[in-house]
């Protein structure tokens, strides 16, 4: 009880009554005697120090609702804002709590020792005001404390108004406890804690106003914006037409005159920047003896190991926090990018060290920036820096020769590699983001270790006041597919390849122009639900060591999961390498040995568990596997498709369990069996040799690729004669889809390249092949056997014959895609995927009628459907009447504004009905979406000219030439192909793996590796 006491008899209560019936609340109070406080002389002193505490309390808590009210409304000259934060500011919320703590510790103290005497009294308003000051009390204490630990988040905001009410309430219960004491304390009093408050939050308040500065910068970022070096070709606010000298200046194109040349990475001072603001501070910023010590251990791991991965480089501060997400970061392939992936170093220092020739952009950047002539290839590594090494691009340091084993060379993609990014230039990728370097941690003790008082301020402060920790670090483009497009969508040029512009992997286009996307009307399936990149590969995840950012105890994983195994295997992380099988498994793809025909003009069997066929001994016949990427958002696979293996293995076991053949087996020697069904690329180089090191800078053609797009198909036929000697019975058919993350030969190259990287293993490692999906299927020999069909199977028989139409349809085998087609029109009436298909087949084929048939049938079934409307596009295109095919591409549109293809369509529609403005205005807007479209930038050309704009014409020409094809190149694969049977064979359209019969022991027993190959971490280990 903060206030005086009295024990009040039935006289006191008469009086009180007494004088209200007469009226007057003056007399009321002269007529009450003059009492002695029942505080003894202790009890005041503690009741003085407790409101002079609470004087600076009261005051310190008004200046911060102060701020955080013109926050709210957005008056800048005072509020703190998202991205700066005051030191009276911090200090104030680090005093908020510490004389919270001792406020709360004087009054509960006070309360015990005041509150058995007002108990004798029974004076019940008091006790009851005083208890209820108690409570809230406890819940200002405990809220705070809450606070204080796991921060002020939006999922915490309860407890944030808990604390907030809860003061208001206990300075109200106060008031009232004073006001229902009898012996109240003179109005003078009152008027002097006010008075004081106020004083002290006067100060406060003029203090803030004159020490707020809004947006504190480093030394380093005030002196490059000083010299507008933002501006410069290296920064966030360039205009790279000003730093080249050309009409035609293509989106994503980097001047020489960057000193990040050739990456388009920026920073927003334009300029290098400290290492530390990467590694967050542990290569440079702490105690000089600690940052020897870590990288003493980091030296000693890489050659012990080959690489680092004890020390969680850039993230010691993050994981006081963020526990969950630091301990999943850990194990990715993110933290594993740059010089700590031994495959990658080999691969890199082989193109520092042998691409040395330099075109004209490479000369200009190695005479500004003061380089001699042999570190072209250098230069040219920071192509790659940018998404792999921005610890060490980012400070200038590719420049150099690197010692891989420095702490900065070691520290892969840290936290702040991707969460300092503040803004994405264009979706051309390239590393083309900015890094916010202006800033470094705006909390208190930010240099302070982990486990000293200094770490616990600084964390106290961004617990209390987060917002700022998470406008800089997560904006709302860190949630978008085009934050990851930045480095998953890849392009080489000249300055890098000596050649022209090519296309690498592009996981971002393969990903935006699909259905998964929701912007591609020619999808062939159609999801509920538009999915990003985080859907898949940052789904929510448990939090269980009590991460501050989770919400209903989940976070967004950060272990990336993709198809890495390679990494994982090296490290001996089996539990990382099971869950990106486990991820790999999850209905990504389905295998279905689906038909087998037994001639080319005979109708295939469709449907071999339904209703099993038999074959005869000697029977000459071709099984259909179709293969389904059903749950991949992306083209399968995605990424380095040039050193990526996926392939088919296809085995027949006859009734006493002896193979008879097989295709897709691995060798003794680690090599694929290269005449296995294959899905990846084979990319030669200038002089007809195959890329097998990842020398991205030497690629210019590719001989064969083989990929599956999100909801499309593939099909592999096996022919084969069956044995003379086959037994009756049955045969059984299996086919696995298999993965090995690098292919033999690309592993054969790191090894050799960089044996210290694999410190761990005397030999070339066996990298874990995958078994991704599954299919087993048994027909009879002489005679039939029953089928394996399950109601289940039964319910989605029709995807299956529409996968088997479409993959028929993607080789363009459209005489056989019929079939499947028509199955799915006649047996399911009611699903539109039927008669759109066969319009879809028709239309390629050339057949309008039959076309238009088609698409008045699918009209029938579901009318107005953009998928059944894109198609009606092309079909009124071919037909020539072009308002109707305008119409259909705009109703597409409505559906699907960001799907490229209509727009080009319409673009062409309109070309062709010679209006040629409104073309312009349809490619416009297919280029805003891909400004690397080569077909729209030669359309929008055409239609320039036609309208006598010849200028913008030559700006057309140039951009078209800039993304074109080079035709003769594959003049070059033919040599590569007839030496190559089966990249020959993988280079046809349509296809036939011919198998041939095992003989002999071999054919006794399947092959044990073959059944190890599949099992995690298969194949060989450290």
């Amino acid at each position: 009880m903060s206030g005086p006491g009295r024990d009040q008899g039935p006289e006191v209560t008469n009086g009180v009554a007494s004088a209200a019936t007469h009226g007057s609340p003056t007399s009321a109070r002269r007529g009450r005697p003059v009492l002695r406080s029942i505080l003894g002389i202790g009890l005041q002193r503690w009741l003085r120090l407790g409101l002079g505490v609470a004087v600076f309390m009261l005051a310190n808590t008004l200046y911060l609702l102060a701020n955080r009210v013109a926050d709210g409304l957005g008056l800048d000259f005072f509020a703190v804002g998202e991205n700066s934060l005051p030191k009276l500011f911090q200090t104030m919320v680090l005093t908020h709590t510490g004389v919270g703590l001792v406020l709360a510790a004087i009054m509960f103290g006070f309360l015990a020792a005041h509150l058995p005497t007002v108990w004798k009294r029974k004076h019940r308003a008091s006790i009851l005001t005083g208890i209820g000051m108690g409570l809230m009390g406890g819940v200002l204490v405990l809220t705070g404390l809450f606070i204080l630990t796991a921060a002020a988040s939006r999922e915490n905001s309860w407890a944030w108004w808990a604390h907030v009410g809860s003061a208001v309430l206990i300075v109200s219960a106060y008031a009232g406890h004073r006001l229902v004491s009898y012996a109240r304390p003179p109005r003078i009093r009152a008027r002097r804690f006010v008075l004081a408050t106020g004083g002290v939050l006067l100060v406060l308040v003029a203090w803030h106003s004159l020490t707020h500065r809004g947006l504190q910068l480093t030394p380093e970022a005030e002196a490059a914006l000083a010299q507008g070096l933002n501006e410069g070709p290296g920064g966030r606010d360039r205009d790279v037409s000003r730093f080249v000298e050309a009409d035609f200046v293509p989106t994503g194109l980097v001047p020489p005159r960057s000193p990040f040349f050739p990456a388009a990475t920026t920073t927003s001072t334009g300029t290098y920047l400290p290492s530390r603001i990467i590694t967050r501070m542990e290569a440079g910023e702490l105690a000089a003896q600690a940052a020897r010590e870590r990288a003493a251990r980091v030296r000693s791991e890489v050659e012990r190991r080959g690489f680092a991965m004890d020390e969680l480089i850039g993230a010691t501060q993050c994981v006081r926090c963020h526990p969950d997400v630091t301990a999943q970061w850990a194990t990715s392939a993110h933290r594993f990018a740059s010089f700590n992936n031994p495959f990658y170093t080999a691969t890199i220092e082989d193109m520092r060290e042998g691409s040395l020739e330099a075109g004209p952009e490479v000369i200009a950047h190695l005479q500004e920036f003061g380089l001699e002539p042999d570190a072209a290839g250098r230069v040219k590594s920071k192509w790659c820096s940018g998404c792999h090494d921005p610890a060490l691009m980012l400070a200038g340091a590719m420049d150099a020769p690197i010692d891989p084993a420095t702490v900065e060379a070691q520290a892969g993609l840290t936290c702040l590699a991707c969460h300092a990014i503040d803004r994405i230039h264009d979706n051309t990728g390239n590393g083309n983001y900015n890094i916010a370097d202006e800033q470094e941690d705006p909390y208190l003790f930010a240099e302070a270790e982990a486990g000293t008082l200094g770490a616990y301020l600084h964390d106290a402060a961004l617990k209390a006041k987060p917002s700022v920790h998470m406008g800089q670090l997560l904006k709302p483009l860190h949630s978008t597919s085009e934050f990851c497009a930045t480095c998953h969508k890849v392009s080489l040029t000249d300055p890098v390849n000596n050649y022209r512009w090519l296309r690498g992997q592009n996981e971002y286009d393969a990903w935006h122009d699909s259905g998964v996307a929701r912007n591609a009307s020619r999808t062939f399936y159609l999801p509920a639900a538009a999915r990003v990149c985080q859907d898949c590969h940052m789904p929510p995840e448990e939090a269980p060591l009590g991460d501050v950012s989770a919400e209903n105890g989940r976070v967004r994983s950060h272990r990336f999961l993709a198809v890495n195994t390679a990494l994982p295997f090296l490290r001996g992380d089996t539990a990382t390498l099971r869950r990106i099988e486990e991820f790999l498994r999850d209905e990504k793809l389905r295998v279905d040995i689906f038909a087998l025909r037994r001639g080319p003009d005979d109708e295939p069997v469709m449907g071999l568990d339904l209703s099993p066929p038999s074959v005869s001994p000697g029977e000459t016949v071709t099984f259909e596997v179709v293969v389904r990427n059903q749950g991949v958002g992306h083209t399968f696979p995605g990424g380095t498709n040039d050193s990526n293996e996926g392939w088919l293995e296809f085995e027949l076991v006859d009734d006493e369990g002896r193979r008879i053949a097989i295709s897709g087996e691995i060798g003794t020697d680690g090599h694929l069996d290269p005449m296995a069904h294959m899905f990846k690329a084979v990319i030669l180089d200038g002089d007809g040799r195959p890329i097998q090191k990842r020398n991205a800078q030497d690629i210019h053609v590719t001989a064969a690729v083989n990929v599956i797009g999100p909801g499309s198909a593939d099909v592999a036929h096996y022919r084969i004669t069956l044995p003379p000697d086959l037994p009756a019975g049955s045969l059984t058919a299996r086919a696995r889809v298999l993965w090995r993350k690098f292919d033999r030969a690309y592993t054969e190259f790191a090894f050799g390249a960089n044996p210290a990287g694999f410190a761990e293993f005397d030999e070339v490692p066996d990298l874990p092949v995958t078994e991704i999906a599954s299919d087993e299927v048994v027909i009879g020999v002489g005679g039939r056997v029953d089928p394996v069909s399950s109601e289940e199977q039964d319910e989605e028989i029709w995807v299956r014959y529409n996968d088997y139409g479409i993959a028929l349809l993607r080789e363009g085998n459209d005489r056989l895609a019929e079939r499947p087609f028509e199955r799915v029109a006649e047996f399911f009436p009611d699903r539109v995927d039927g008669p759109l298909n066969l319009a879809r087949m028709a239309l390629a084929a050339g057949n309008l009628r039959d076309a238009f048939n088609n698409l008045g049938r699918a009209e029938t079934v579901t009318s107005g459907d953009p998928r059944v409307a894109w198609v009606w596009g092309g079909a009124h295109q071919e037909d020539g009447v072009y308002d109707a095919s305008e119409a259909a591409y705009l109703a597409v549109l409505d559906a699907f504004p960001e799907d490229r293809e209509a727009w080009f369509q319409l673009g062409r529609t309109r070309y062709l009905d010679q209006r040629y403005e409104a073309a312009v205005e349809a490619f416009d807007r297919t280029l805003a979406i891909d400004p690397e479209h080569r077909q729209a930038h030669y359309s929008r050309m055409l239609s320039l000219r036609a309208m006598g704009r010849d200028e913008e014409a030559e700006l057309g020409q140039a951009a078209f030439e800039r993304y074109g094809i080079d035709e003769a190149a594959q003049a070059i694969t033919r040599a590569y192909r007839s030496e190559n049977p089966g990249v020959n064979l993988m280079a046809q359209d349509i296809h036939t793996h011919e198998l041939r019969p095992v003989a002999g022991a071999e054919a006794s027993v399947r092959t044990e590796a073959s059944a190890e190959a599949a099992r995690p971490g298969g194949g060989g280990g450290p």
